[in-house]
């Protein structure tokens, strides 16, 4: 790939973050629910090839995971495939309407159906782990994720993001191309190669020793082995010095519980009108409850690991340091702060 491809491809990707950070500070009960603004950057980038367009989903998904704490979880993989074949549909509703010259759908159409078809991919995938307990979201979410393909689509035209084709590496000006000589030291400093493949090979075991407790803990049953291995990851998470928020394990907690008892299993417990709670439904969404918490709390570990800055997901990541940098130091409203970023000549 090409240096300037790869900038480009880079900055977009630091950018759907820095929209993904911008949207968690705004307060979010329902898991899955999300405003989803990254795609405000998936709607700006159609002029790029379809293979690039395909990694900068792919990166938009992994990187967030990466950042927001559920790459080790079931979630990353319904992160990708969400991005992945929304963003594809979006892509090809955008030249397909360039064939009719623009009279087929306006940005609004193209960013709904994205988010139409991005919300029907969550609730299918989610019933694999939890069940057909969660088909009774696909309604509301259609609903949400139609509003917020809505207020992407609206924003989108609204903020003014620099085109694909004139975005290049971190050096001054606004974002100017990075030289190959430049690139790396945009970001961080790759320092001597036996520095790099020292901190290489940590990245790879720590990498590796979470995959594997991870697969453990989701091929184990036992509610008290589990409650074990969440204590224990929640206390490698305070050690990697990752916040422990609770409200994000609560309101999943209530998600999975609910979405289980869905499906009658077992012993009735009690009855709320006509819906009957069982022992068995109840175990399971504990039980499904703890192994997210803790891949949850796994993933937050996960969260301290840095790519290889010559990578495209690290070199990303290096963009998005100094928009969200710039970002925590604005000062005025969401909105504000955003433009201000946006519209940063040095960062």
């Amino acid at each position: 790939m090409q240096l300037q491809n790869k900038n480009r491809i880079a900055y977009l990707t630091a950018l759907t973050l820095l929209f993904s950070y911008a949207e968690m500070l705004l307060p979010r009960i329902v898991p899955f629910f999300r405003l989803g603004l990254g795609n405000i950057v998936i709607l700006l980038s159609f002029d790029l090839c379809l293979p690039s367009f395909l990694i900068l989903t792919v990166l938009k998904a992994a990187a967030s995971s990466l950042m927001g704490g559920t790459l080790l979880s079931p979630f990353f993989l319904i992160s990708i495939a969400q991005s992945v074949f929304s963003g594809l549909l979006m892509y090809s509703l955008f030249y397909l309407n360039r064939r009719f010259k623009e009279k087929l759908l306006s940005v609004y159409g193209i960013s709904v159906a994205g988010s139409a078809l991005s919300a029907l991919i969550q609730v299918l995938l989610c019933t694999i782990y939890l069940g057909k307990g969660t088909l009774s979201l696909l309604g509301p979410m259609l609903l949400f994720n139609t509003i917020s393909g809505i207020l992407t689509a609206a924003l989108s035209q609204t903020l003014k993001i620099q085109p694909a084709n004139n975005i290049g590496g971190l050096g001054g000006g606004s974002f100017p191309l990075a030289t190959a000589a430049n690139a790396s030291s945009a970001t961080l400093s790759t320092g001597s190669n036996a520095a790099r493949n020292a901190r290489f090979k940590k990245t790879f075991v720590l990498a590796a020793l979470l995959l594997i407790f991870a697969a453990a803990v989701l091929l184990i049953k036992n509610i008290y082995i589990l409650t074990a291995a969440l204590v224990l990851a929640l206390i490698m998470q305070k050690l990697s010095k990752r916040k422990i928020l609770l409200l994000p394990h609560l309101s999943l907690w209530i998600f999975v519980i609910i979405s289980c008892l869905f499906i009658p299993e077992g012993k009735i417990l009690f009855k709320i009108w006509n819906f009957s709670v069982t022992q068995g439904a109840l175990f399971t969404g504990i039980e499904k409850a703890l192994k997210l918490s803790c891949v949850s709390a796994l993933s937050q570990c996960a969260a301290g690991l840095r790519p290889d800055e010559k990578t495209l997901l690290g070199l990303s990541l290096g963009y998005y340091r100094r928009l969200s940098d710039f970002f925590r130091n604005a000062e005025g409203s969401l909105f504000t702060r955003i433009k201000l970023t946006l519209s940063a000549q040095e960062l």
